[in-house]
């Protein structure tokens, strides 16, 4: 999918940016920035290829040329550094969302459903958000603090439906509850992708299961189906 970041063949010692710095206030600090970014990398690596519990900080250390001085100077412990990987993946998919602001020919509802397919992508065909975001997140940041950061922006969801109701596009109803659903609906499909044994076809099937759920919403007129992202 095009704009996800994928990472291919370990990560090994950056021996020309992780040099001490000597004297220069500015030098010290870009090697401490190349410090921590090495660090991310290398851990987002292994994390995705091997999951967080497999992965020891011994390993993350070693692969990126570092001590584990070095680790602990920048993060708590290995839950710390899993959170600022999780941060930059999720952060790289959201990126990929369409927004009014720069796509006013498109309707509140088509864009929700544009922008759900978006998610289902990566799912099938980002091996780092997979694992990262969907399988590991909730268990190490707990299920509360992965919703509110990850596959479950309900707020977001009220806004488009707000403006569906608005443009006509969607019968009167109640707006939480059904952006709650929505969200259920969403994190439901994008989990049962990631855990799936082959993603590209749980992938096509929920997408086809969704299309059927969110066709039958109420809608006043129906429209073309909105294009998948290619």
């Amino acid at each position: 999918m095009s704009g996800l970041c994928q990472c291919s063949g370990r990560v090994g010692p950056a021996a020309g940016t992780l040099r001490p710095a000597g004297g220069d206030p500015g030098l010290r600090a870009a090697h401490v920035q190349d410090t921590r970014r090495a660090l991310i990398a290398t851990a987002r690596q292994l994390f995705a290829e091997d999951g967080f519990q497999a992965t020891r900080t011994e390993e993350i250390v070693q692969r990126a040329g570092l001590t584990r001085g070095a680790l602990y100077h920048h993060f708590r412990d290995k839950e710390d550094l899993f959170r600022a990987v999780f941060e930059e993946v999720s952060g790289e998919v959201v990126q990929l969302l369409r927004r009014r602001s720069s796509d006013g020919d498109t309707n509140a509802w088509d864009l929700f459903r544009i922008n759900s397919e978006v998610y289902l992508d990566a799912a099938s065909t980002n091996q780092a958000y997979r694992q990262i975001v969907l399988i590991d997140g909730p268990a190490v940041l707990g299920w509360t603090t992965w919703s509110e950061r990850g596959d479950g922006p309900t707020h977001k969801i009220i806004e488009y439906l707000r403006d569906a109701v608005a443009e006509g596009l969607l019968e009167p109803q109640p707006i939480e509850p059904l952006a709650h659903l929505l969200t259920a609906l969403g994190v439901g499909s994008a989990m049962y992708v990631a855990h799936a044994d082959d993603p590209l076809t749980a992938r096509r099937e929920i997408g086809q299961c969704n299309d059927r759920f969110l066709t039958g919403l109420g809608l006043r007129t129906r429209g073309p189906e909105p294009a998948r992202l290619s």
